[in-house]
Parts: C-alpha cells; structure tokens; sequence
C-alpha cells in the first residue's frame, strides 16, 4: 500500500514516478523488471490503446491499456485490460486513473511511448484485445494437438 498513497501524493502535485514493474499481464509490450515511468494525466487526454496507471477498489496499483472509452451520464468511464491476459476488461472510471505510462526501460535503454510507432502498436493491442479469449483458445488447442502428434 506504500506504493499506492506515495505515488498518488506525488502524481497529484504533478510529478511523475518511476518503479519497477511486477508481473506479466502486460507483456510483451512491459515485460515483469522493466522499470516505467508514470506521469500524471487529464482523463481527457487519454486516449484508446494508452497504458494506464490506476488504482482498484481494493487499493491496488495496476498498469493495463485502454481498450475503450466511452461517456455515460456525464462520466468518463474506460474499458481497461493487460495485454495477456484472457479474462474480462474491466471497467474503470476516470477519477480511479492515476497517470499514464510514458516510457520503458528495458536493459538500459529507455523508449518513449507516447509518440509515434508505440502509439500504432498500443492502437493495435487495444484492437486485438477483444480477439485474445479466442486467440488463447486456438493456441491452447495447437498446443494440445503439437504435443498429441510429438507424443505419438
């Protein structure tokens, strides 16, 4: 939870954060070590296929794409999802967004995202994204007649 309020505190004075990712649900595009950069960001500066940094009810810190916005009764509300995983989107209003991921660093090296060719690879994730349950299937389903073949 110290991650949580810090980085709140120091979004809300207009500040970004760097840290460490954990996990795979965003790879390939965030990969689990990378370290990423957080700046803070107006909700109507979002846009489709951003990676978000935003907190959950249960006061967790997660970083997903949008992968749809959309208003309703005045408010802002966005479809969020991690790039591997195969569950649901979940739905995430703009208040709950804390900032938006504006660089990778990878080995040393550091890329911009907000620009140019990650902006059309972050379009295209969010795009896929309603495919990945049936891509993952498919896949699932090679992978068991790969194996079934090489077992025989």
């Amino acid at each position: 939870m110290v991650l949580s309020e810090l980085s709140k505190d120091i979004l809300k004075k207009g500040r970004s954060v760097r840290f460490q990712a954990k996990g795979w649900s965003m790879h390939p595009f965030i990969q689990d070590g990378d370290f990423i950069t957080v700046s803070p960001v107006e909700d109507s500066s979002i846009k489709v296929g951003d990676v978000v940094f935003y907190s959950t009810a249960e006061d967790r810190i997660i970083v997903h794409r949008v992968i749809r916005k959309y208003r309703k009764d005045g408010r802002v509300t966005m479809l969020i999802k991690g790039d591997a995983t195969s569950g649901p989107s979940e739905k995430v209003d703009a208040e709950d967004i804390l900032g938006k991921v504006v660089a990778i660093e990878r080995d040393g090296q550091t890329k911009k995202i907000d620009t140019g060719f990650c902006r059309l690879k972050g379009m295209f994730f969010a795009g896929i994204s309603p495919l990945i349950n049936w891509l993952y299937a498919i896949g699932s389903k090679v992978k068991r007649s790969i194996g079934y073949i090489s077992n025989s």
